[in-house]
């Protein structure tokens, strides 16, 4: 059974030309025979059933496990006047496909991307580093150190962690401290 994407023309299409599909979410579509009337209501689960039992059901289209439209053996199409959940209600939206022919319906769109993908212009003048050795080789083509022939040791190691002082931050204008502008140089005196 093929699966659509919900909203696809692809739906559409199966539900003109009365063919069971699947979709990625809810919605689905059958002509196998099926008692289940989900939350269908009861006059309208009656109907369902006694329909189903004369055998004249030929198409059922299912959101969730509730029938909301079926087909009978002499082409009327019943669509129950219920109102469910938002998604239940979207699937709804779709059931004006069953009186449609499905060549009104568009193709969708193919999933092959609209441009190749190439080269991006002028990107095949710079450098490649599968042209340059990387290793334990030195500079390699452009004159640059590979980063692992750096010596492993920091730059710098004579700084010391600097402590800042807010103190004409916006908090301590408007009298309030946090831990990082109470101290001698805000003003603001710390609380016990």
């Amino acid at each position: 059974m093929p699966r659509f994407a919900t909203q696809s023309w692809s739906v559409r299409r199966a539900l003109a030309a009365r063919e069971p599909f699947n979709t990625y979410g809810a919605f689905r579509a059958t002509n196998e025979r099926s008692y289940c009337v989900g939350l269908l209501p009861e006059p309208w689960a009656d109907r369902y059933r006694a329909e189903a039992d004369a055998g004249r059901i030929v198409y059922q289209v299912y959101s969730y496990s509730t029938p909301i439209a079926w087909v009978l053996d002499d082409d009327t199409v019943v669509i129950p006047h219920v109102r469910y959940s938002p998604t239940t209600t979207s699937h709804q939206g779709l059931l004006y496909a069953l009186d449609k022919a499905p060549d009104t319906f568009p193709q969708d769109a193919s999933c092959e991307p609209a441009v190749a993908f190439t080269q991006a212009p002028g990107s095949w003048d710079w450098p490649r580093a599968d042209r340059h050795p990387a290793g334990g080789e030195g500079r390699n083509g452009r004159g640059w150190v590979s980063r692992l022939d750096r010596s492993q040791k920091p730059a710098r190691v004579d700084f010391a962690p600097v402590r800042m002082e807010y103190s004409e931050s916006y908090s301590v204008r408007q009298g309030w401290a946090t831990s990082y502008d109470a101290g001698p140089a805000s003003g603001v005196k710390q609380s016990a």
